[in-house]
Formats: structure tokens, C-alpha cells, sequence
């Protein structure tokens, strides 16, 4: 049984209101970065953690507070939602911290068959800086119900 947890962008799940569904769905289905786990072999979600936010002089110490709360459940395998590996300038850092601290865990940079790239930073980029009366969500973006800017 392989023990694994996801760490998901602050933005994305706690401004734009991400449930981690597409993630989620693919661990079930093992699809994404979740293909590669043996079949006959379960998977058990320990936890789903966010990161600590865009970072402060504490993101390091925040960064790593968190990890250790599914650390401590034997976690073997991290993986980085696919929001964390598109939008995060301070990903590399924080892959440093957590492979320093935990050198036994797995760090998996995926979690979702990823989509295009530049579209999905444009579209977090729409929601996060919205004026609208009745505000988007990372669903509504998903769903498809907004349209996601073109590049």
C-alpha cells in the first residue's frame, strides 16, 4: 500500500475555492502522476495540506510545519498538486526545504494529467484578480463555465 499526500496551492484553494476534484479523481482512477503506482497495490490518502502562502520571512518554517502534519502519519510519497508545479515562483525553494527535512519522503512534482500550462496560470490569474459582484471559482474554471483567456 503506498501512503501518499498532496500539498496544494494556498491561492488556489483557500481564494479561489479549489476542492482539489480534478486531483482527486485522477488518484482514484490513477491517471496523471498517479499512473504510475502498481494496480494491484491501494492507495491510501493520508492528507491534502496547502502550502503556506505566497511567502513571508516565515514561509520556510510555515512551509515545513505543515509537511509535518501528514509527515508524522508516514507519508512515502508527496505530491505536488499540478497548481503548485504551474504557478508557484517559489517551488524550487520549497522542494529544497521538504527534501532536506524529509529525505525519506518522495517528492512526486504532480498530481493531475496536466493542461496547458500558460492557459491555466492565465485562468488562476483571472480568478484570483477579479472585480466581479458574483466572483468566479477554480470550479466555475474547471466546469468550463468561464471562459479561460486565450494567449
Amino acid at each position: 500500500m503506498a501512503r501518499i499526500g498532496i500539498i496544494t496551492c494556498s491561492n488556489c484553494t483557500q481564494e479561489c475555492n479549489c476542492a482539489s476534484v480534478v486531483c482527486l479523481g485522477d488518484l482514484r482512477k490513477r491517471r496523471g502522476f498517479f499512473a504510475p503506482y502498481p494496480h494491484d497495490e491501494p492507495l491510501e490518502l493520508i492528507g491534502i495540506i496547502n502550502c503556506a502562502g505566497c511567502p513571508t520571512a516565515a514561509a520556510p518554517e510555515k512551509i515545513l510545519r505543515r509537511v509535518r502534519a501528514i509527515a508524522e502519519f508516514k507519508v512515502e510519497a508527496l505530491h505536488l498538486s499540478f497548481c503548485m508545479t504551474a504557478i508557484c515562483p517559489f517551488i524550487n525553494k520549497y522542494v529544497q526545504l521538504i527534501k532536506k527535512a524529509y529525505p525519506k519522503i518522495k517528492l512526486v512534482m504532480g498530481t493531475h494529467q496536466p493542461t496547458e500550462k500558460e492557459r491555466f496560470t492565465s485562468g488562476v490569474k483571472e480568478l484570483l484578480c477579479q472585480t466581479l459582484a458574483a466572483p468566479q471559482t477554480m470550479s466555475d474554471m474547471i466546469k468550463g463555465t468561464i471562459k479561460i483567456p486565450q494567449k
